[in-house]
């Protein structure tokens, strides 16, 4: 079944001086089995990572490009040390706080 398809669009703006950078945008193309935006809102409607904002933006939009990468790899060496404890922090993260 096809995923959902999104542009993704990383644009420098300053380097840690604070200075302009001028370098093309990163621009690419992924197909994720979740709908990252509603992921998103989702994250940020959610009390207990309230993180800010953007930063609330980043963590789910990181967290979905770097989970869809190690699924489809799933088999990839590179992963083996993560697996399980990538597996029970999703498990923890879908759950939500404990009282």
């Amino acid at each position: 079944m096809p995923g959902h398809r999104f542009r993704i669009t990383v644009e420098a703006l300053n380097d840690r001086k604070g200075e302009p950078v001028d370098k093309a945008p990163l621009i690419f193309e992924v197909e994720n089995h979740d709908d990252i935006l509603g992921i998103v809102e989702r994250i940020k409607a959610r009390e207990d990572l309230n993180f800010g904002e953007d930063k609330s933006a980043a963590f789910a939009v990181g967290l979905k490009l770097f989970s869809e990468v190690m699924i489809e790899n799933r088999k990839h060496p590179v992963f083996a040390p993560l697996r399980e404890a990538f597996k029970e922090f999703m498990m923890g993260l879908k759950n939500g706080p404990h009282s």
